[in-house]
Formats: structure tokens, sequence, C-alpha cells
């Protein structure tokens, strides 16, 4: 029989929490707990310790009375970015059979990564690092798999041929995360406490990276406005080789157009890529001024004339290349990706909002590098690296 929550020491609690942060779900935390340190706590038990947790943990969040464990530097280069992921919830107080909350159960998770970096080494003449398109954005497999379409037989073979060309923007040194369920008028709020907790304000170069979601740059316009705004490049050349291949009906063709295409966004000329794509829509008929239903082969022009029109004062490539600054938001997919290791499945289902939301906190500290999490659990209440105070001697 497993161990009572009341039962559970400060340092199985730990290990408990560890492991709920970490494996795919309560039940294999249970299993390794039982096969690795032969303690038995039951999955409900972890459960519940999980949940008091990640509520002391909001709660501190919220108070700004965390403290973490390694010294806050303030930044040479402050990296802020944000985007959404998806988790599947259940609707509250319904018990843990599957009853599906909103559309099929689907929920919009926020998510944010605060990345302390250090600037690439630069020369004076403040010229473009990376003039070309860089390798990676020319290879049709995977801008057609970053495009989600489907991926073609075969690169074209004067491809493979040319230089390799890539940017070596900034480097990581220590990264936190925030995730949360809330929403974006809330979760704006919950970044602008981590960037201060982490000095970000204080950075000698601050940048804010995002993609065309409205809600990132609600939240980057009120609480960061002094970080230069960047759309994600990778976001953008989807919708670029999108309308390339909508173009030609011969792929060879709609390659080719997207080559020069996502050339002139890297080389920050917009513009001229937004003027050859309202010169097309004209020259086919294709009505600006209304909505093109989904389906009609021409929505792939307009929605990269509008995906880039609302962002194209993001897109000055060029410049933030020769600041040193990134251009993609690869690192924040990265994140996305790892939480959702942890709350995305076919089979996971959490209680909306209070399960979603405590697992999302606990995986965000997990994630941290600055050991949030592990310093956090040694200063519980009870933890045997907490030192206890003598009582007060009693009066002669």
């Amino acid at each position: 029989m497993g161990l009572d929550s009341r039962e559970v020491t400060p340092e199985l609690c730990r290990v408990a929490i560890h492991l709920a942060a970490e494996v795919r779900s309560f039940e294999r935390a249970e299993i390794v707990m039982e096969q690795v340190l032969g303690h038995g706590i039951s999955r409900s038990t972890i459960r519940r310790l999980a949940k008091g947790v990640g509520c002391e943990l909001s709660a501190l969040a919220e108070l700004d009375e965390r403290s973490d464990e390694k010294e806050v530097i303030v930044p040479e280069l402050a990296v802020v970015s944000c985007d959404g992921g998806r988790i599947r919830t259940r609707v509250a107080g319904q018990g843990r059979g599957v009853v599906l909350a909103g559309e099929k159960g689907w929920r919009e998770t926020k998510n944010a990564s605060f990345e302390r970096m250090c600037l690439p080494p630069q020369d004076s003449s403040n010229t473009d690092p990376c003039p070309q398109l860089p390798s990676s954005f020319r290879t049709m497999a995977k801008v057609a798999n970053i495009a989600e379409k489907p991926v073609p037989n075969a690169d074209p073979p004067c491809e493979n041929q040319q230089e390799r060309v890539a940017y070596h923007g900034p480097q990581r040194m220590l990264r936190t995360a925030v995730s949360s369920m809330a929403c974006s008028a809330e979760f704006g709020p919950m970044m602008k406490r981590e960037a201060q907790r982490r000095r970000f304000y204080d950075g000698s170069l601050q940048a804010f990276l995002g993609d065309g979601l409205n809600w990132n740059w609600s939240i980057w316009k009120k609480h960061f406005p002094t970080f230069i705004p960047i759309l994600d490049f990778i976001h953008a050349i989807q919708y670029v080789f999108n309308a390339a291949m909508a173009l030609h009906s011969c792929e060879a063709e709609g390659w080719a157009t997207y080559e020069r295409f996502a050339t002139l966004c890297w080389q920050g000329n917009v513009d001229s890529v937004v003027d050859e794509l309202v010169a097309a829509c004209h020259a086919r008929g294709v009505c600006l001024d209304h909505g093109v239903p989904e389906d009609d082969p021409h929505r792939p022009l307009t929605d990269a004339i509008r995906y880039l029109s609302n962002n194209r004062s993001r897109m000055d490539y060029p410049r933030y290349r020769r600041l040193g600054l990134p251009v993609t938001s690869a690192p924040m997919e990265s994140l996305i990706k790892q939480i959702n290791h942890r709350v995305k499945g076919t089979e996971m289902f959490w209680d909306d909002p209070d399960g979603a939301e405590v697992i999302l906190q606990l995986r965000a500290a997990a994630l941290s590098e600055d050991g949030r999490l592990a310093n956090y659990l040694n200063r519980r209440p009870g933890s045997p690296f907490v030192r206890r105070r003598s009582p007060p001697k009693a009066a002669a």
C-alpha cells in the first residue's frame, strides 16, 4: 500500500515532485519510485503533493517573494520570447472521467522564455554578418516540413552544391521559463515579474521575439516596450513558402520563387514581396478588400500579404544581425516541446483549470536553468536542508 501524503517525508516529497515534473504521468512517477527507491507512494498521493507545491510556486510568484539559487547577473543581452501551446482539459468538478471542456477539450497555454545571452564577436565595420539566406532555409524538405506541407521527393540537384551559409547568433548563458493557463492580460504581468526578477530591464541590449499572434505583441507593447521587437523568421517563411507554391503549378518554379521571396525577407526587403503578391492577386482577379474562402487556391497569397504587412515593422533582419540579436524563436519552440512532453498527449486530460495550472508551474520550474525547483523544495518547511531555530530560552 502506498504512503499517504501526511506520511511522506520531506526527502520523499522532494523526489516525488521532481518525478511529477519530469516523467510523462503520475502513474509513471509511481512506478519509478517503487522500482528505483522501493517506496510505494500512490499516484494519487503524488498528484496531491504536486498540486500543493504547484500552488505554492504560483502564490510565491504572484507575491514576488521567490529568490533564486544562482546569482542574478545583469544580462549583456536579454531575450524574451513567448508563444502559445495546447493542452486537453476536462470540465471542472466532474471527477476524473473524461468530460471535455470547450472544443474537444483543447485549451491554449501561454509560455515564455527568458534567456540571458552573450553577444557574438562583432567587427567595427558594422556590416551584416550573414547577408545571404542560410542553407537551412534553402533546403526544400526542411522548409516544407516547417510549413507543414507534404515533403517533396527530392531537393533540386543544384541546391546541395551551394556553399554552406549559417547565421551564428548570440549564445545562451541561462534560461528560465514561465507557463500558465492564464489569459494574456494575466500572463503579461507574470512575464514582467520574471523579467524584473532576472534584471532583464537592466540589460545592455534587449529583444522580444514572437510570431504573429496579437497577444504576443500586446504583451510586448504594454510590458516590454523598450525591447526590440523581432518577428520569428521561421514563422514568416511558412507564409512565404505557401504563397510561392500557390503562384505556380510547377513545383520547381514555386521553389525558385520561394527562394527569391525568402532572400528578400532575410535582407529586409519585405515591401518588395508584399508588392509582388498584391500584383499577382490583381492579375488573378482576387479582391483584397474582401475575405477569401479557406478552400480558395489564392488564400495563401492573401494570408501572406496580411501577415507580412502586419509584421513588416518587426522584420528588419539585417539590423538585428548587425546588433548580434537572434532572428528565430527556435529555442522557444524547443521549450514548448519540452513542456508538451509532460502535459500533452492523447491520453492526457487535466482538470480545468487547477490541475493544468499546477503541472505547468512545476514543469516550467523544472525546465528553468537557475535551479529554482530544487532550491524551493530545499527551503520548504520540514526540509532536511532548512535549519531549525532553537526555541527561546525561558526567562530566569
